[in-house]
């Protein structure tokens, strides 16, 4: 995998049977177990977030949530499904 900053990290990926996030239940999630050197784990602390998970965007809105950028939480959201036939 490669970061937004352009570095490439090794992981494994894993399935976790639920994933609770805001009281909102994901079943059979992917997530990707890795090891983050303490620079990074700092980086995490100092921004006042865990530095033992990161919760990608993609799984935040497959929760039906987004996050709100002027109160700095996550707001729930009317989900859609769109089906063709």
């Amino acid at each position: 995998m490669v970061t937004a900053s352009g570095h490439r990290i090794e992981g494994e990926v894993a399935i976790i049977k639920e994933l609770f996030i805001e009281g909102e239940v994901l079943d059979y999630e992917r997530v990707l177990v890795l090891e983050l050197s303490e620079d990074v784990k700092e980086t995490l602390r100092s921004a006042g977030v865990s530095d033992s998970v990161i919760i990608g965007l993609t799984t935040i809105e497959a929760a039906g949530l987004i996050p709100d950028v002027t109160t700095g939480k996550l707001r729930k959201t009317e989900t859609f499904l769109f089906t063709t036939h």
